[in-house]
This record gives C-alpha cells, sequence and structure tokens, in this order.
C-alpha cells in the first residue's frame, strides 16, 4: 500500500512534470545561448547583394537563404561552421544590442573622417559597438582615403593631430602602451579585417607607413627639426603597432594569399606580389631612407630602423614558414640586398625580437632579447668567420 496520499501523489508527480519540461527549456536555452542559433532572416527570399559574414559567398551563389545571428540579426551566415568560426574569431566581441547612441557615434566618426578628421579614432579603440556600426558605413575606404592624402604631402601641424596614419593605426588596431610605455598589443582580427576590405588596402597603408619614416630624412630647416619630433613619435608608434599585428599567422596569412575582397592569390601569385612589390618598397627604404637616417642623424637610438628591420625580420619568417615559395624559402630577405651593416642589424637585433614576439605572442622582456641577441650575434660571427676562410681557400687554390 502506497503511503503517500493519492493528492498528495498527485500533486508530486504534476510537479516532477513541470520540472522537467522547466530542465528541458532551460536546457534549450543553454545551447542557444553558447552556440548562439542562427536562423533564416524572416519572410526574405534570396536578397541580393547579402554575403555570408565569414566566408563572403553570396546569397544567389550559395543558393539558399543565408542564416543569421539569433542574438544581434546584424550579421549572416551561409552554414552553421562559418557562425561558429566568425564567432570564436571576431563575433562574439561585438555581437550585442547596439544602442542608438552607438549608431550615431559611429556614423559621426565616419563623416569626421571622410572630412580629413580622425580626433575620434580614440572612439573606435574604446568601443567595439562603435567600431562595428563605422565599419559597416565605410570606415576602411575611409582610412585608405587617408593614407593617400598623406602620401600627397607634409600633413599640417595645426590640425587636431600630427599624422591621421598614427592615429588610424594605432586606435583602429588597438595598439596599445602598457609596460614601460612600450606599446605590448594590437588587434590581429581588425588588422586582417583591413588587409582583406580591398585589393589594395596594405599597399596603401605600407606606403603611408613608410612615407611617415621618410619624412623623418627631410629636416632641412629649423621649422623641420621641430617637426621631427613627432615624425619620429609616429613613426616609432605606427611600426611598433604593426609588427606587434604581425605576430599572429591569420594576419600574415591575409598579407600573402589575401582573399574576402581583396584578391585571393595561389601560392605563386603570393611569392610574385611578396618579391616585385612588398620587397622592393623595403629594399627602397633602406636604400634611401635607412641611408638617410644615418646620414642626418634624426633617428634616435636608431629606433625606426630596428622597427623596420624588425618588420622586415617578421615578413621573412611568415614567407618561409606559409611555405610562400617551398623551393626558395629565404628568397624575400634575399631580394633586399642587404650590405654588411643592415645584414648585421637584421640577423643581431631584428631577428631575435621579431621571431622572438612570434614565438611568445608577445613583446620580449629585456633579458628575453639580451639572451637572444647574444646567441644571435654569436651565430652570425661564426658563420662570418667561416664564409671568410672558403674565401680565402678558394683564393689559395688560385
Amino acid at each position: 500500500m502506497d503511503p503517500v496520499p493519492p493528492i498528495i501523489r498527485a500533486m508530486l508527480n504534476s510537479a516532477a512534470a513541470d520540472l522537467g519540461a522547466l530542465y528541458s527549456t532551460g536546457r534549450q536555452h543553454s545551447a542557444a545561448t553558447i552556440e548562439r542559433i542562427i536562423t533564416p532572416p524572416s519572410g526574405n527570399p534570396l536578397v541580393s547583394g547579402l554575403k555570408c559574414e565569414c566566408c563572403d559567398i553570396s546569397q544567389e551563389d550559395a543558393g539558399t537563404k543565408l542564416l543569421q545571428c539569433a542574438r544581434c540579426h546584424k550579421v549572416c551566415y551561409c552554414s552553421r561552421e562559418c557562425q561558429k568560426s566568425h564567432w570564436k574569431e571576431s563575433h562574439k566581441h561585438i555581437c550585442s544590442n547596439v544602442t542608438e547612441a552607438d549608431k550615431e557615434e559611429g556614423k559621426r566618426v565616419i563623416e569626421e573622417m571622410k572630412e580629413g578628421d580622425v580626433s575620434s579614432m580614440q572612439t573606435l579603440q574604446r568601443s567595439d559597438a562603435v567600431y562595428a556600426v563605422a565599419k559597416q558605413h565605410g570606415l576602411f575606404s575611409a582610412m585608405e582615403s587617408l593614407f593617400l592624402q598623406e602620401i600627397e604631402g607634409v600633413p599640417d601641424p595645426n590640425r587636431k593631430c600630427f599624422s591621421s596614419t598614427q592615429e588610424i593605426i594605432t586606435h583602429i588596431f588597438k595598439g596599445n602602451r602598457e609596460v614601460h610605455e612600450r606599446y605590448t598589443c594590437a588587434c590581429p582580427v581588425r588588422t586582417k579585417d583591413y588587409i582583406l576590405s580591398s585589393p589594395t588596402a596594405w599597399d596603401n597603408m605600407m606606403d603611408a607607413v613608410l612615407h611617415l619614416a621618410k619624412l623623418l630624412t627631410k629636416q632641412e630647416s629649423r621649422w623641420d627639426e621641430e617637426l621631427g619630433a613627432l615624425r619620429h613619435s609616429a613613426a616609432r608608434d605606427v611600426f611598433a603597432t604593426i609588427n606587434l599585428a604581425l605576430i599572429h599567422e591569420k594576419v600574415a596569412k591575409a598579407l600573402f594569399y589575401g582573399g574576402k575582397a581583396a584578391v585571393k592569390r595561389s601560392q605563386e601569385d603570393a611569392r610574385e606580389y611578396s618579391l616585385n612589390i612588398m620587397a622592393p618598397k623595403l629594399k627602397n627604404f633602406f636604400t634611401n631612407g635607412g641611408e638617410g637616417f644615418a646620414n642626418n642623424n634624426v633617428d634616435r637610438n636608431e629606433t625606426i630602423q630596428n622597427n623596420v628591420y624588425q618588420f622586415t625580420a617578421m615578413i621573412s619568417y611568415w614567407y618561409r614558414t606559409l611555405n610562400v615559395d617551398e623551393e626558395h624559402p629565404n628568397a624575400f630577405i634575399d631580394a633586399m640586398q642587404l650590405n654588411d651593416t643592415h645584414e648585421f642589424k637584421y640577423e643581431t637585433i631584428a631577428i631575435p625580437i621579431g621571431e622572438g614576439m612570434i614565438k611568445y605572442g608577445r613583446t620580449l622582456t629585456m633579458d628575453e632579447f639580451t639572451a637572444a641577441r647574444a646567441k644571435a650575434t654569436a651565430v652570425y660571427h661564426e658563420r662570418k668567420k667561416k664564409t671568410k676562410k672558403k674565401c680565402s681557400k678558394k683564393t689559395n687554390r688560385r
């Protein structure tokens, strides 16, 4: 005989059923939160121009309705795999209910950029929501336009900032000073997204960066000397941010192989692009800008030169690691044709710093750099000694 009265048993069974339903529903909601369940845009047939946020395939090419993020309803995907990949890479940082204030701020920043005013860049550094809005309203094309404008002439010191290139790269790519006033981080996702935004995005940015550095060699008057400190600071901050972004493989892949709105390159195309476009720009800098620095004594502590060497070392590392040229992995640095002075700095300073940053995923401590440099210097001198012996033997045989 059941010791529990029938009415109590009925109440317990009812409560158990309710709890079971609640548990099942709660588990479904939890899964939706974790996976960000995606649903088709309601009521729309194949919308022209709609693209997958991850792989960039259009809805027409996909041949089916794209799936929409159920949380923010602002991005679409061709598959659950693309949605999950993009969520981990970047969308989780900006997937939120963007406020009206964020929308207005993002639009305002873009309008100011179109007028040449970059004084609001810090807003894009602080707020992922405002950045997302600005990106939707032409942020990357506005950046390219400002890079090109700065190349055309010397920046006007009476503007709200000295260099548009400095303001854009350090703030939009989230360059940040944390330890002893050194730059310690940069956002790889934002950097990659910019590189992939157009076929000319990377080239125009690098032209602007190298132009900013070369301005240091054109100090012919007292006015130029007064601008020198500002130019030096701008070039240093820009290179520091870009080098920190190059720690990440996804940035390097975007640079060499392109994709999305940029040209998708094959291995052969990537090799041709590296050796015929990127390498000549850096070689020209070493030949002209580097010598100008030495002659004019304008690069305090050789900061800019070392940053350019480091940049070159990181590009060369990824050139080898990503198998851009499997037969000639050192072709990129060979194309630089560095003289003895440049070669020494490159092998004993740039490689230890650049490859060390990639290895650790951060800037090196002074102890780490000192140890790596000592090792690299010993290897350099040993290699030179062996080369000298070989040359000496050949001469004696003759």
